[in-house]
């Protein structure tokens, strides 16, 4: 493999370009732009690799780029997940150059997209075409997937692996992604939470109202603040009956969580923050993070927000919700325990929008796919790498590991300054390039096993 490395090196440059050429295409599902145009310039480079590629499409969903390469002998296939849609780049202003006119400075690449995820997709494809251009074939089969409703939720991506489900078959997944700690070492997370989003409506007058009369008429944001209350303690825990009962936590995971360095005033300092919520400390803050669920407030609309004052009873009220779920949790358990929750407490008043969500998923720390990431990861990183029980966000991992029971796990190409969703999305140039040669030194471990 040390040719496909050095090809890597003598390459660079020009898988730049090409990942350059897709993080140009706003490919931005929420908006329904670009899909098409991003769909089109991923499958060229995908057969330029010398990959077999097919584009599957399914009524009422974006289409889903299946890339494959079988070589005459193998034992084992690799599957890699990753998503060609991309967030909204507003603000704009906050950008320091145009999001999709990719730019590089100071060793980065700045582009909406380039690290969520479009970053790793050029990582993992030219990683192939690395060692297929210096050693004629690979040592293992490689199979790709990229959906375009990621950032939507992925509710399609269940859908074509129930009618392709056979391309979906593998021994082992790598997910979309992964960063580097501040202290240089690789990420590799063995899976993510799950995910429930919901909108909670109430109208109460047909008009808004003067405030002299909010001793009569009642007011819809105070029985959202009401509702809400009920929902979660001061110190996150989430009061509705049952929410915890199927929660799987082991003790491998609170071992593994030790091992991640963490420290309370440089985090308070990154946040701009006085405390952690539910005033956590230490080791507890971070178990908050990543081995609780949690009930988060995403916006809140309703009255007057304008300059100056206008002194008003609104007539309805609207507040966005997520839930991040834990392995066990499902979000339609969630949600009938949430209308039981409703009609306990008088809650009747509240209407319910359930938008979408999905399940969490972990492989297990002693899955041989771990040991495969692991000593592949060492071997690229010259570090031992940190092995994370599960991702604090969510992604729909639940697809490979509980669907089709591929042990599965997540590394890639960002660092802990990508600003991910956020403007002046980035990736380190030499995070991209270790990301590259990891999943060459992947191939060749798995082969071996």
């Amino acid at each position: 493999m040390q040719k496909a490395l050095e090809y890597v090196d003598e390459n660079l440059d020009t898988f730049i370009e090409d990942l350059k050429s897709i993080c140009s295409i706003p490919s931005i599902s929420v908006q329904d732009e670009g899909i098409n145009e991003c769909v089109i310039r991923i499958k060229e480079i995908l057969e330029e690799s010398g990959l077999n590629v097919k584009v599957l499409e399914l009524e009422g969903a974006n289409p889903l780029i299946y890339g494959e390469y079988k070589p005459e002998n193998y034992s084992k296939t690799i599957i890699f997940y990753n998503h060609y849609d991309v967030q909204p780049a507003d603000p704009l202003e906050l950008w320091t150059s145009p999001p999709f006119e990719p730019s590089i400075r100071d060793g980065k690449i700045f582009a909406r997209g380039v690290a969520d995820n479009k970053g790793n997709i050029i990582a993992r494809v030219k990683a192939v075409e690395s060692i297929l251009k210096t050693a004629g074939d690979l040592p293992a089969a490689v199979k790709f997937v990229f959906e375009g409703e990621e950032e939507v939720g992925g509710v399609s991506l269940p859908k074509y692996i129930d009618k392709y489900k056979e391309l979906f078959e593998a021994d082992i997944g790598v997910w979309e992604s992964g960063d580097r700690h501040e202290n240089g070492r690789p990420s590799v997370k063995l899976g993510y939470k799950g995910l429930a989003f919901f909108e909670f409506f109430v109208k109460k007058a047909d008009r808004d109202v003067h405030s002299g009369r909010a001793g009569l008429v009642p007011n819809p944001v105070w029985r959202l603040v009401e509702f809400l209350s009920s929902l979660r303690d001061e110190k996150g825990k989430i009061l509705i009956e049952g929410f915890y009962d199927d929660i799987k936590i082991t003790k491998e995971d609170e071992e593994l969580l030790k091992q991640i360095p963490f420290d309370d005033e440089e985090t308070k300092e990154e946040y701009g923050l006085t405390e952690f919520a539910g005033k956590f400390e230490g080791f507890e803050a971070l178990k908050s993070l990543y081995l609780k669920p949690t009930c988060n407030i995403d916006g809140i609309k309703s009255g007057y927000i304008g300059e100056g004052t206008k002194t008003i009873v609104p007539s309805e009220a609207l507040v966005k919700v997520d839930f991040r779920l834990f392995p066990g949790q499902t979000p339609e358990k969630l949600l009938e325990n949430l209308h039981k929750h409703i009609e306990k407490y008088g809650f009747s008043d509240i209407e319910v929008k359930y938008h979408y969500g999905y399940e969490s998923a972990k492989t297990p720390p002693s899955s041989f796919a771990v040991d495969i990431i692991r000593d592949a990861t060492r071997k690229t990183y010259g570090i031992e790498p940190l092995i994370y029980p599960i991702s604090v966000g969510s992604s729909p991992i639940y697809n490979f590991i509980n669907k089709l029971g591929i042990p599965t796990v997540s590394t890639g190409a960002e660092y802990w300054g990508s600003l991910v969703h956020s403007p002046n999305e980035n990736i380190r140039i030499e995070d991209f390039r270790l990301a590259l040669k990891n999943i060459v030194n992947i191939i060749d471990e798995l082969s071996k096993h």
